[in-house]
C-alpha cells in the first residue's frame, strides 16, 4: 500500500455464545499472533456490507444474514517501515452455515495473496488485561 492511501475494510463480528469469529496473522519477524475479525478490503463503488458479504463468500464459502452496522474504527500505524491508514467498518452477522459453529478451529483462503486464513472462536477476554492482541485495538473496549 502506498503512503497517502486510505484502505478501507469491511469486517463481520460473528458470535457463537460469548466467543467472537476470527482470523489469525502474524506479523513478519514476530513470533506472536495478532487476531482480527474476518472481512477485507471495500472496492472502489462497492457498499461496506456488500463488501463484507462477498469477502465471506469468497474466503469460507458462506453466506451471511442478519447483517447490522456495528461500528466504524479507524487508526494510523507503521508496518515493516510503512505508513498505513486503516477505515474499519465493523458489522454484527451471523453465518447461514451451520459447520462453522460446529468447529472450534477451521481454515478459510485469500486466494488474492493465495493465503490460507486459520479461523478461530475466542472469548473476548482473551483479548483483555495484556492478553493476545486484537485489531483494531479500540474494538476490544466496546465489546
Amino acid at each position: 500500500m502506498s503512503e497517502n492511501h486510505i484502505r478501507v475494510s469491511a469486517r463481520g463480528l460473528v458470535r457463537r455464545d460469548d466467543e467472537l469469529l476470527v482470523a489469525r496473522g502474524t506479523k513478519l519477524g514476530a513470533d506472536e499472533p495478532f487476531y482480527y475479525p474476518l472481512g477485507g478490503g471495500v472496492e472502489f463503488g462497492e457498499h461496506s456490507e456488500d463488501a463484507l458479504r462477498r469477502e465471506f463468500d469468497e474466503e469460507l464459502g458462506v453466506s451471511l444474514e442478519n447483517v447490522a452496522y456495528y461500528e466504524t474504527y479507524e487508526d494510523e500505524f507503521t508496518s515493516e517501515g510503512e505508513r498505513h491508514h486503516e477505515i474499519w467498518r465493523v458489522y454484527e452477522a451471523e453465518i447461514v452455515e451451520s459447520w462453522p459453529y460446529e468447529r472450534d478451529e477451521f481454515s478459510g483462503y485469500e486466494a488474492e495473496h493465495d493465503e490460507e486464513i486459520d479461523c478461530f472462536w475466542k472469548q473476548p477476554t482473551d483479548f483483555s488485561d495484556g492478553g493476545e492482541t486484537v485489531y483494531p485495538e479500540a474494538m476490544l473496549a466496546d465489546l
